[in-house]
């Protein structure tokens, strides 16, 4: 009836075709009943059925021309009905019992009416089927026994009705069940090849789909792998050609793609690359996480990132495939060694700014201040009156104009961040740092500028040749602390006070 190519989507979509079908079938029995009255006509003509005449043969004709007639407007305007060929099955029952009553006992052809019924696979359809054949079967035997006990003369019509009507009965019942049976192990059979076809189709579709993922990511990565541990397969799809390799976790932790990377990443990473390409664990890495990537070095040159991709687990979790993949990432690396340098520089005098002095310190913390060690706080003084006075241009121009002496005077000696709006902490290794110190004042003595015509710095500085016991932040305040005393030696040499200046600011 259907192939499996064309198998429906559902098992009701299937009744409503197989209806359809049988609908369409049985227009072709009917047709083919139309010849009945011919054929018993010629039976009558060869002496076959002595007891019966022409006119039942017309009768019988006439009626299965009828039937095909109505069939065939029901099949035109309704061709999934459950009833057309049902109604046919009834008329060809009572046909069957006129003929019995004519004297034509076609008896195989009483057991065709429910088989043909069941093959609609509905069941109250073939209940009443077989519930109508053996009523007409039953009044067939009750029209026909006065004329069967009449050839056979050694029973009455009431004993061979009785004979007839239980041995019937018996061939009925079994009839039916065997019926039944048949009838839904067909159903049984096609349901099982529907959700069998829609277990291909959703495999088919998820690997349709599973092929295009792999293609479209194929043109955004560099390489692209697709390892397979049930089948044991790695398939590569670099360059749009898919070369299957076996995978042997046995004689090898990693994939034919790994193994032909690891001459390009730098001895110090190998150890780390090959743990995170390790085959034989990434499955148990990824049954928590759905991607893992490392980034890496190739040649000491290219930053390149790897990335396993879980593509289907199984019921527990545990990936069954997986997607590995490089990507070129120098791009990214530069944007962020660029955005690192942003957070971490002065945006004026380009030097290092507070958040990466705090970061270094950080580090110089967590071991012991080295012995060459020296600390040098430095404040410009002035600036805010320069600032007020002259213009913020003015005050930009003595806070460069510092930045060049310190730096001068510090030779290469260390690294200087600027940490506040006229503070700067230079860190130097050094043991010449009063040399540094002095080197520094002289510069900011000499400096003249196009809006200043003077820079005056004050400079505390603690060394760890000074200072052999304390920690870096107690060298750190001592810095301060000298810077700050200079600082207001300064002001009270020029007859500057400092209190008069913050009340006026505090005033604007």
């Amino acid at each position: 009836m259907t192939s499996l190519n064309q198998m429906p989507g559902s098992y009701d979509e299937f009744l409503l075709q197989n209806r359809k079908y049988i609908n369409g079938s049985f227009l072709y029995v009917i047709f083919t009943c139309i010849f009945t009255g011919p054929a018993i006509a010629l039976g009558i003509y060869f002496g076959v059925f002595n007891h019966t005449n022409y006119y039942a043969c017309f009768i019988i004709s006439f009626v299965m021309l009828m039937l095909y007639l109505l069939c065939w407007y029901l099949y035109k305007i309704s061709p999934y009905s459950r009833y057309s060929a049902y109604i046919a099955i009834c008329v060809m029952n009572i046909m069957l019992v006129y003929m019995s009553y004519e004297k034509i006992n076609v008896r195989v052809t009483w057991f065709l009416m429910p088989l043909l019924s069941m093959l609609l696979l509905d069941i109250k359809i073939y209940v009443s089927s077989c519930l109508f054949n053996y009523l007409m079967v039953i009044l067939s035997i009750w029209l026909s026994a006065p004329f069967m006990s009449s050839i056979t003369n050694d029973v009455t019509p009431r004993q061979y009705f009785l004979n007839e009507a239980i041995a019937r009965s018996i061939e009925s019942f079994i009839m039916a069940v065997v019926g039944y049976e048949i009838g839904r192990l067909i159903s049984f059979y096609y349901k099982s090849l529907i959700e069998e076809k829609h277990t291909v189709s959703v495999a088919e579709r998820m690997m349709e789909k599973q092929i295009v993922l792999l293609e479209s990511m194929s043109e955004l990565y560099d390489r692209v792998n697709y390892i397979d541990f049930e089948s044991m397969i790695e398939q590569s799809l670099q360059c749009g050609q898919k070369i299957e390799y076996k995978l042997d976790l046995e004689n090898n932790n990693h994939s034919h793609m790994v193994n032909g990377m690891i001459d390009e990443v730098p001895k110090e990473d190998h150890d780390r690359f090959l743990r995170f390409t390790d085959l034989k664990t990434i499955q148990s890495r990824l049954s928590k996480q759905k991607i893992i990537s490392e980034d890496f070095k190739k040649n000491n040159k290219n930053w390149y990132r790897l990335q396993y991709i879980v593509v289907a687990s199984d019921e527990n979790g545990y990936p069954t495939k997986v997607i590995f993949t490089t990507l070129n990432i120098d791009e990214e690396k530069r944007k962020e060694k660029f955005l690192l340098e942003m957070a971490l520089t002065d945006e004026l005098t380009k030097l290092s700014n507070r958040r990466c002095y705090d970061r270094d310190v950080a580090e110089w913390k967590m071991v012991a201040p080295p012995e060459n060690l020296c600390i040098i706080s430095v404040d410009v003084n002035g600036l805010k009156i320069v600032n007020d006075t002259l213009g913020h241009m003015a005050g930009d121009e003595l806070i460069n104009g510092a930045v060049d002496c310190i730096l001068k005077g510090m030779k290469r000696n260390g690294k200087l961040y600027r940490t506040g709006g006229d503070e700067f902490v230079a860190i130097i290794f050094t043991t010449d740092y009063k040399e540094i110190g002095e080197a520094i004042l002289n510069y900011a003595n000499q400096w003249r500028g196009i809006y200043n015509n003077k820079l005056a710095i004050s400079i505390g500085m603690a060394s760890v040749v000074e200072y052999p016991y304390v920690t870096y932040e107690e060298l750190e305040k001592i810095a301060d602390d000298i810077m700050y005393q200079n600082k207001a030696e300064y002001y009270k040499q020029n007859g500057i006070d400092r209190n008069a200046l913050y009340n006026k600011y505090q005033a604007r």
